[in-house]
């Protein structure tokens, strides 16, 4: 389902998150579990958001031992929600050993995401 190719045809922040938990899925144990916590801008009339971060994440959402959450900013700066931390510590201690964040997209001052991850891939 996965290749390296998809990489290459696709350079979103999405299809990029989207191949490598594949990858990740393909070559660990049968046990092991992803979590993806794709973060998207909100409206500022309504609060609410497309969510489109997960339907372009076809193939890894259908899969069993992956965790794909879409999560509105609802105004909140620094390119993650006001809970994404919660939201990490909750996918760890429901047994997920990698979790990603996508954020809204990082600027100079969208460095909040830095708090919340052991590695940062700008």
């Amino acid at each position: 389902i996965y290749s390296s190719i998809d990489c290459m045809l696709y350079t979103g922040k999405s299809s990029f998150i989207e191949t490598l938990g594949g990858y990740i899925l393909q070559n660990t144990p049968p046990e092991s579990k992803l979590s993806v916590l794709c973060i998207d801008p909100s409206s500022n009339l309504t609060g609410g958001s497309i969510l489109g971060d997960k339907t372009r994440m076809t193939q890894l959402s259908k899969e069993s031992r992956a965790y794909v959450r879409p999560s509105p900013t609802r105004g909140t700066l620094g390119g993650v929600t006001a809970t994404t931390l919660d939201a990490v510590h909750i996918c760890q201690a429901a047994g997920y050993e990698t979790c990603m964040i996508e954020t809204v997209g990082l600027g100079q001052s969208e460095v909040e995401v830095a708090h919340a991850c052991d590695l940062l891939l700008l």
